[in-house]
Formats: C-alpha cells, sequence, structure tokens
C-alpha cells in the first residue's frame, strides 16, 4: 500500500514534474496518434471499398470475359457460317457466270433465228409480192382471154326494145299532160311576155336536140287540139339523149371522151376481136359513171325547152316545177334502163360489139337501114331522097371483126331504127277529107 501511494506518488510528481511544453507535445501526439487512428479507420475504409470495387471490377471483368468469350465463339460462328455463305456465293456466282454464258450463247442463238426469219419473211414477202403479181397478171391475160358473154344478142334486143317502149308512153304522157296556146302560128306579138333573149336560149337549145326543121314545125303548128308533134319532139330528145349515154365514153369529160374514143378505133383496127372487146369492157368499167339524177336533167330540160317552144300555156318556172314533180320518176325508169344497156353492150359483151342505131337529123332516108314510124307498108319506098325529120326508136347492130383482116367489119342489123319524115307527119296531121 505504501510503495504503490509511493509509485503514485511518484507518477503524480513525475507528471508534475513535465513540463508544459512536454505536456503540450504529448497533447499534440496524442492527437496526431488519434488523427493517424482516424484517417488509418478512414484508409481501411477507403481498401475496403476499393476492394468492394476491386471484386465489382473482377465480377464486371469475369462477365464482360466471359461476354467477350461467347462474342469470340459467335464470331467464330458466324466467320464459319461467312465463309460457308462465302463458299456458297462464289458456287452461285460461277453458277451465274456459267448461266451468263449460256444466256448469252441462246441470245445469239435466237439472233440468229430472228435474222434468218427476217429473212424468211423478207423472202416471203417477195414471194407474196410476185404471186401477187403474177396473179393479177393472170387475171390480166384471163380478162382478155375470156371470150364468152355475159348476155347475149337477144337479151341486148329485149332490153332495148324495153326502153323504147317506156320512151314512146313518156312522150305520149307528157305531151298529153299539158295545154298549148290556141293561136298556133308564129305572131310578131307572141313573145311580148317572155324575154326575146331567152326565147332564142330555148329555141337554140331546142333545134340542138331535135334539129332545126322539128323545131319550125313546132313552132308553127297548133298543138291545142292533136299533141302529137310534140311528143315525137319528145321522142327524138330521149332517143338522142339516150344514143348520147350509150356511145359516150365519159359522159363529164368531152375531152377525154374524144381521146378514148380514137384510142379504142386504133385498138378495134389493128388487135383482134376478144382483146380490143375486153379493153373496151375493162375501160368502162373504170370510168366514173354520171349519176341518174345528173342525166335526168337533161331530159326534163329538154321537155321544157320543146314545150316552150310549142307555146305551152305556163311559163318556164311553174313548166318547170310541173316535169318534176309530175315525171321525175319515168324519167329516172329511162335513165336507169339507158345506163343498164350502157354497161350491157359496153363491158358485159366482148365478142362483138353491139352499135346503138341512131340516125342524126337531116341525114338521107334509107329504107334498107330504117323504118319510117308513120308510113304504112304499102307506103314504104317513096321518096327515098327525103331529108329524115328525127329519129323516134333506136336500132341495133351488131359488129364483128373479121379474123386476120385489118379494118374489115361483119355488121348485122338486129333491129332497125325507126324514124320520122316530115311527109309522113304532114299526111298524118292533115284533115280527113270525105
Amino acid at each position: 500500500m505504501s510503495k504503490v501511494g509511493s509509485l503514485s506518488s511518484f507518477t503524480y510528481a513525475g507528471i508534475a514534474g513535465l513540463s508544459v511544453v512536454s505536456f503540450v507535445g504529448i497533447i499534440r501526439l496524442w492527437r496526431s496518434l488519434f488523427l493517424a487512428r482516424d484517417d488509418s479507420a478512414r484508409r481501411t475504409a477507403e481498401i475496403s471499398e476499393l476492394r468492394r470495387a476491386l471484386n465489382a471490377a473482377k465480377l464486371d471483368a469475369q462477365s464482360k470475359e466471359e461476354a467477350l468469350a461467347a462474342l469470340r465463339k459467335e464470331l467464330g460462328a458466324l466467320k464459319s457460317r461467312a465463309q460457308e455463305e462465302r463458299r456458297v456465293l462464289d458456287g452461285v456466282r460461277e453458277h451465274n457466270q456459267a448461266l451468263g454464258e449460256e444466256l448469252g450463247d441462246q441470245t445469239r442463238e435466237v439472233q440468229v433465228h430472228k435474222d434468218e426469219l427476217v429473212r424468211l419473211g423478207e423472202k416471203h414477202a417477195q414471194t407474196l409480192a410476185l404471186l401477187e403479181a403474177r396473179t393479177m397478171e393472170l387475171r390480166g391475160a384471163e380478162a382478155f382471154l375470156t371470150k364468152a358473154d355475159a348476155l347475149s344478142g337477144a337479151d341486148v334486143i329485149s332490153m332495148l326494145n324495153t326502153l323504147n317502149s317506156e320512151i314512146y308512153q313518156t312522150a305520149a304522157i307528157v305531151a298529153e299532160s299539158f295545154d298549148f296556146r290556141s293561136d298556133g302560128g308564129r305572131d310578131e306579138g307572141e313573145t311580148s311576155s317572155e324575154d326575146v333573149a331567152t326565147m332564142e336560149e330555148v329555141h337554140v337549145s331546142t333545134s340542138e336536140i331535135v334539129g332545126s326543121r322539128m323545131l319550125e314545125m313546132l313552132r308553127s303548128s297548133k298543138h291545142h287540139e292533136d299533141p302529137t308533134l310534140v311528143q315525137i319532139a319528145f321522142q327524138a330528145g330521149m332517143t338522142a339523149y339516150s344514143n348520147w349515154i350509150f356511145t359516150s365514153w365519159d359522159l363529164e369529160d368531152p375531152e377525154g371522151d374524144t381521146g378514148l374514143s380514137r384510142i379504142y378505133g386504133k385498138i378495134r383496127y389493128s388487135e383482134e376481136q376478144a382483146v380490143s372487146g375486153r379493153w373496151r369492157a375493162l375501160t368502162r368499167a373504170h370510168i366514173p359513171r354520171m349519176a341518174d339524177h345528173d342525166l335526168a336533167m337533161y331530159f326534163m330540160d329538154a321537155f321544157v325547152n320543146i314545150l316552150l317552144t310549142a307555146k305551152v300555156a305556163q311559163d318556164r318556172s311553174d313548166l318547170q316545177e310541173a316535169i318534176e314533180s309530175r315525171f321525175a320518176e319515168r324519167v329516172n325508169v329511162i335513165v336507169k334502163g339507158a345506163q343498164r344497156l350502157r354497161k350491157a353492150i359496153g363491158e358485159e359483151v366482148t365478142s362483138s360489139d353491139f352499135e346503138v342505131l341512131w340516125i342524126p337529123h337531116d341525114n338521107l332516108f334509107n329504107p334498107s337501114a330504117m323504118d319510117d314510124a308513120f308510113t304504112s307498108d304499102l307506103e314504104k319506098g317513096r321518096n327515098v331522097q327525103e331529108p329524115i325529120l328525127c329519129t323516134t326508136e333506136l336500132g341495133l347492130a351488131r359488129v364483128v371483126k373479121v379474123p386476120g383482116k385489118g379494118g374489115e367489119w361483119d355488121t348485122t342489123v338486129l333491129l332497125r331504127p325507126k324514124i320520122a319524115l316530115k311527109s309522113g307527119i304532114d299526111e298524118m296531121m292533115a284533115p280527113e277529107t270525105i
């Protein structure tokens, strides 16, 4: 007890004997120790944290290593797949190249076939053209070699008789359908209501149709009781226009008509009948045809001029309207008949030439070639030197070239034309004596 106390006293005395500086130093040391302990704890904590971070990093690194390994494995697989696909691609490229080469060969072969096809097509076209040319030549030769006629002489005679009958009936009907002035004769004052120049034109036109002698008879005769002379003039006008339709090559072109007629005359002279007949038929078939209505106007204008010349009791405008409204249908029948006969003798018969016989006015009467329509059988043959007044009915002749003789033809009259003589008409119209 006393020792302890002595020691403590000593300790306390020792401590007490320390200087203030030493104590301060101890305090500082002690503080440093505590600070060092705090720093060590802090560092230990930091180290622990770092270790945890390191472990986490190791885990992350391990995870990434595993992911990298997986990626490397996947990459290896992809490389293997890519190599396989590259191998397949190379095979496909080689196959495509082979196909390209084969396609090139096929294309060249197709082109060769195309070229051959074009060549064959051109050759085929040339063959067709040659065939067409030979066919046309054959048709042309056949057309000229064909001798069979579509119509017989009897057929043509029948058609002409029908036309003559229509002309006669129409002339009679039209003549009986109008009234004429009863004064007759030529009176200086008869044209007081007509324009003199116009009537002169009417007379000129009438004279061209029926002739100057018939014109004078129409002007000087009385027609109000017996219009027979007017009927005869109508027949003369219609036969004249019908003959124009038959004999003309081109009704609308007089100059061309003259040229064709001259050419045909030379062909008829130098070639055989079969050749000239076929040329005529082919040429006529290709010439444009004048419309029936236009031709009918010629006939109706002739009616008007003849009636005015005969002093009909109507003016021109009323007369024209009456003719067209009442007789256009009958005139059209005559025009169609004339056109049909024109085609028949011009295009459908080649073994011979049928010629319609129309005698121009003022030609001398020839009883061996024509008949007087107004003279009895007992009186025929009289005054053979008398000029005819007009043709009232058309006749028909068949003309065939004599083989091997240029310019010689065999002519057969199948139907004699009928004409009117002034003497016969005068006797017919003279008043009967008891």
